[in-house]
């Protein structure tokens, strides 16, 4: 197709600044495809990017949870073809690793992620290996695909722990990746699922979702509250998707003896815990696991495959976490909005 060979685009220049200007399109090998990007989410990443400024790599572009349209291919491409709807997997693995040869991409030794290290998807177009791309079933809208890494993401921190029918569990942060993993783990049987979270706005898209024990930990003590509520047993499996100090030294003390604690949100300053939780991780024999990403490898069904199913087979709500749609040329207002928490975001995306 005929094409402008320049496109609007956000470009971080340094902290705090950002803005929507015009720049060349990406020139494709003979090995890779363009993508007119349709749907774009702002992850809690972005925002973190974005207030610290420039990193030391060559990239300008922020921007990950993406899907479009493929508008070229190089002449060596096969498995995807102009026209095809797809979403793009953001990370790029070396492919020679000890981890890659495992098939767990995620954990590649020399990574690199669109939006941190290249140019990402806050563009027009972008360009990407098609080992990269994802293709849509005709009922998935591009919006809903937008928000395929996420619910990824979410999954993959189930399988990290593993969830079993009849399990109570607890998500402490009802952001995009705690209200898709209280999601997922009534999917597959939690009976009670905990949705805690400090602001009454997530909390209301929780209660839509289907959940009803809802706790506002403002103005309750969530701990306290779910002792209660388990009888002093504490719950089966907790995830903390926060990423505050807080909520890391809660989550220990909600989890039952032998329970498994999962840490998915990123802590983004030191965390000192009191004695007594220290103790009670020792003498209940907590297990507790991080998680970075997510899985890809294709045996068994990877988490985006299965994501992108329930999201098709519409099992899987993800519309309902989009609270605010933009124009790229917005750029600079609304990440200076959610950096500032002028105003109440859930997943926010920009379409074209």
């Amino acid at each position: 197709m005929e094409l402008s060979r320049m496109m609007k685009a956000g470009i971080l220049h340094k902290a705090g600044n950002i803005h929507c200007e015009s720049i060349p399109v990406p020139e494709i090998n003979s090995g890779e495809a363009l993508v007119a990007i349709k749907a774009v989410g702002i992850c809690g990443s972005d925002i973190l990017r974005f207030s610290r400024g420039v990193s030391p790599y060559n990239f300008r572009v922020l921007g990950h949870e993406c899907a479009g349209e493929v508008i070229e291919v190089g002449k060596n491409v096969t498995s995807v073809k102009v026209k095809d709807r797809v979403a793009i997997m953001p990370v790029i693995s070396c492919g020679k690793c000890d981890f890659c040869r495992s098939g767990e991409y995620s954990l590649c030794d020399n990574f690199i992620r669109m939006g941190t290290r290249i140019d990402g998807c806050f563009a027009e177009y972008v360009k990407v290996s098609p080992g990269n791309l994802l293709k849509l079933p005709d009922n998935v809208d591009y919006e809903s695909a937008s928000i395929l890494e996420p619910s990824a993401i979410a999954l993959h921190s189930i399988k990290r722990a593993g969830v079993l029918p009849g399990d109570v569990v607890a998500v402490l942060g009802c952001g995009p990746i705690g209200l898709l993993i209280a999601q997922w783990v009534k999917i597959l049987g939690a009976r009670r699922v905990f949705a805690i979270d400090i602001a009454e706005e997530k909390l209301e898209i929780a209660r839509k979702m289907g959940m009803t024990d809802c706790i506002n930990a403002k103005n309750e003590d969530s701990v306290e509250l779910v002792m209660r509520e388990t009888r002093s047993r504490g719950v089966d499996l907790v995830f903390d998707s926060a990423g505050s100090k807080i909520t890391f030294e809660q989550s220990m003390r909600m989890a039952r003896k032998l329970g498994k604690v999962v840490i998915v949100g990123l802590v983004e300053e030191d965390v000192t815990l009191p004695q007594e939780t220290v103790l009670a991780i020792l003498r209940h024999e907590l297990t507790i696991y991080g998680v970075y990403d997510t899985d890809t490898k294709p045996i068994p069904l990877n988490s985006w495959q299965t994501s992108l199913y329930f999201i098709e087979a519409q099992r899987l709500d993800v519309k309902s976490l989009i609270t605010h749609r933009f124009k790229i040329e917005d750029i600079a207002t609304v990440f200076k909005k959610i950096a500032g928490q002028r105003e109440k975001f859930n997943k926010v995306i920009f379409v074209f």
